[in-house]
């Protein structure tokens, strides 16, 4: 007996039912697939839109740290400022003391 392709004997099934199950198979496959096409779209425009919003709100976080660091530099030099003025203070309180104990002392 002779193996005939897609005949009695053959190792594979008969063409026309092969074709007909790929097809089957493909059609089957076509919706998940669709489906999966489609929900990646949807998630990349929402990453899209999530990435769009992460910048904004990354640039206004620059700029407020950028302000913070300002208002710290500005913060340490009015600091300085008043320390010198309460020394400056102090002084005249000082010289104003020495001068009326000298005044009290004639």
């Amino acid at each position: 007996m002779t193996a005939t392709p897609g005949g009695e004997g053959s190792h594979r099934p008969p063409r026309p039912r092969y074709q007909s199950d790929l097809g089957e198979a493909m059609r089957v496959q076509l919706k998940p697939i669709k489906a999966i096409a489609q929900n990646q779209s949807e998630h990349t425009q929402t990453l899209a839109k999530h990435t769009a919003m992460f910048e904004k709100v990354t640039a206004t976080l620059d700029r407020h740290t950028a302000m913070h660091k300002e208002h710290g530099l500005a913060l340490s030099g009015l600091t300085i400022d008043m320390h010198l003025a309460k020394d400056r203070d102090e002084q005249i309180i000082g010289l104003l003391h020495t001068l009326i104990d000298r005044e009290d002392g004639r």
